[in-house]
């Protein structure tokens, strides 16, 4: 049986943070409801059926819960933020937790990048460093808000091991150490550990080293699948060592790419294709795959969009056909959706006002299948 994660974005509610930055009462639905089409019948912007959301009211996860539930969907895995010892945008996870939902399970994926002033061509700005661990206590104070939600009977567990997953581990430095001491600490809270989760969004050199204290591997579509195989091949060659780079490098390395940046399309059809022929292990450690319904980012960056053409929910199907069955042989099979509700980014399964309920239906009706067979 597979079970179906959601993730989850949480920056559809006002913070004092983003009024500072980007302007009073700001979110992201100032983006989406801003968003320009490019070209004669591009889609955009993208507006929901459902409603511009509040993520700051209890009842909106509430209900987005209660429609995922009937579609098939699992749980959500949350987008979590920690900057100097303090969680951001972590009001509708604690919504989450405060409401009587159950049969429902949810997780977190450490999302550790600085936040910058990307959207607007200027990376090397920063809003807020992602800085890392001095010492034990930091890490303490991380897992003791951590742990919060480990305790929680929703939170998903394998054997016993809270499911975490971390963005870019390739950033952190000694993450075999600071993985280590974490495990630690869930040993003594009465876990059996941490189930690590990797998400790779491009090969880098020395992946045996960096993935050593993982559990599971997550290909995050579509950058991965950009950056493996439907990019210029010397051009990937080139990403994967500047990946890594210290954060600020690349920031300054994106700035004069920036300035030269156009509009960038990818086909969908090509993406499905390379889903086929990627690795199901790293080694002895599982490889999951996410899927998107579609991806268009022209909401975030304007005329430096990347988008995919010959989108369709007949590939939206065959793509997740395909990360099911490359599942087959997985002790815990778990498929990423990505994602629930990226609204600036097009990558959404929530109902829309030209498409309806057609995607989330897609899930619910593979769901079913798997459940009849």
């Amino acid at each position: 049986m597979v079970d179906f994660y959601a993730i989850y974005f949480p920056q559809f509610y006002v913070t004092d943070e983003n009024s500072k930055w980007w302007g009073k009462d700001f979110t992201d639905w100032d983006l989406v409801k801003k968003a320009e089409p490019l070209f004669p019948n591009h889609y955009q912007p993208r507006s929901p059926l459902l409603g511009h959301v509040d993520q700051s009211l209890e009842e909106t996860i509430v209900k987005q819960v209660k429609l995922a539930k009937e579609h098939g969907i699992d749980g959500f895995n949350f987008y979590h933020y920690w900057f100097n010892g303090v969680p951001y945008l972590d009001v509708p996870l604690k919504n989450f937790i405060n409401s009587k939902i159950n049969n429902f399970d949810f997780f977190l994926t450490w999302a550790n990048e600085s936040w910058t002033r990307q959207w607007v061509g200027k990376p090397n700005e920063y809003l807020i460093k992602q800085k890392y661990y001095n010492n034990n206590f930091e890490i303490e104070q991380h897992y003791n808000y951590l742990s919060s939600f480990f305790r929680d009977s929703r939170y998903k567990k394998i054997n016993n091991k809270p499911v975490y997953c971390i963005y870019r581990p390739e950033l952190i430095p000694n993450l075999n150490s600071v993985l280590e001491h974490l495990n630690k600490l869930a040993i003594n809270d009465g876990f059996l550990g941490i189930y690590f989760v990797a998400f790779r969004s491009y090969d880098i050199p020395y992946q045996e080293l960096l993935y050593a204290s993982f559990d599971a591997i997550l290909n995050f579509n579509p950058r991965y699948c950009i950056n493996k195989n439907l990019k210029n091949r010397s051009k990937s060659y080139l990403d994967k060592y500047l990946r890594l780079l210290p954060e600020k490098m690349q920031s300054n390395l994106a700035l004069v790419k920036s300035k030269f940046q156009k509009e960038t399309v990818y086909d969908y059809r090509e993406y499905v294709e390379s889903l086929k022929n990627t690795e199901i292990y790293f080694g002895s450690l599982p490889i999951y795959e996410s899927v998107f319904p579609d991806w268009d980012n022209t909401a975030r960056y304007s005329n430096r969009a990347t988008f995919f053409n010959n989108v369709s929910n007949d590939l939206f199907l065959e793509s997740l056909k395909i990360a099911i069955n490359k599942q087959s042989k997985f002790k815990e099979k778990m498929l990423f959706i990505n994602a629930w509700n990226e609204w600036s980014e097009s990558a959404y399964i929530e109902p829309d006002n030209k498409f309806g309920y057609e995607k989330i239906k897609i899930i619910k009706n593979i769901k079913n299948d798997i459940l009849n067979n």
